[in-house]
């Protein structure tokens, strides 16, 4: 008896975490994402992940990142806070076999960002653009929605900056941390 009741629990909790492969589970083509992203600059914003329309592969995609900016300016004599906007684009390949866009994956952007500053005594603005904007990352999926941490580096190329802005302060290379929670449709 004791050996029916094991086998019929076994057999519960299997029922209970199988998976059928039918519509409603398929993989769904689109992902929007709030991101909240620490680097400098510090990014909060929006996120569109989309089949990749390049290659078309199934397992990438593209993806466009709408960003809120804010960086800290520490100069000798000041110290100011700024706040602008980040725009990215880019791609993102995934290495899970079964092309469902989830998993590890690896990504690389072309950025731009630009950021103002507007005190008492300090005003200036502070550009940057990126081509080498590598990141690694895991997309966990729960049924609709997915939580998507993911670490990298950022290499900017300074545009020459404006009013007390100098460039001189601020770092080429940035460190980039960040999680994504989105809904896919």
């Amino acid at each position: 008896m004791k050996k029916i009741f094991t086998l019929a629990a076994l057999s519960a909790f299997s029922l209970l975490f199988a998976q059928e492969n039918n519509d409603e589970t398929a993989l769904k083509p689109h992902t929007i994402s709030v991101h909240a992203n620490y680097s400098d600059p510090s990014q909060l914003g929006l996120t569109y992940e989309a089949p990749d329309f390049i290659t078309g592969e199934p397992d990438s995609s593209t993806v466009i990142n709408l960003s809120y900016g804010s960086m800290n300016y520490d100069a000798d004599v000041f110290d100011v806070d700024g706040t602008g906007f980040v725009l990215e684009f880019g791609s993102r390949s995934y290495y899970n076999k079964s092309n469902t866009r989830q998993g590890f994956y690896s990504a690389n952007y072309l950025t731009y960002g630009n950021i103002k500053f507007d005190e008492d005594d300090f005003e200036g603005n502070y550009s940057y653009f990126s081509f080498f904007s590598p990141e690694i990352g895991y997309k966990i999926v729960l049924g609709n929605f997915s939580i998507d941490p993911s670490i990298g580096a950022m290499w900017k190329i300074e545009i020459k900056g404006s009013g007390n802005v100098d460039n001189r302060y601020t770092d080429e290379w940035a460190v980039r941390a960040g999680v994504r929670i989105g809904y896919s449709f």
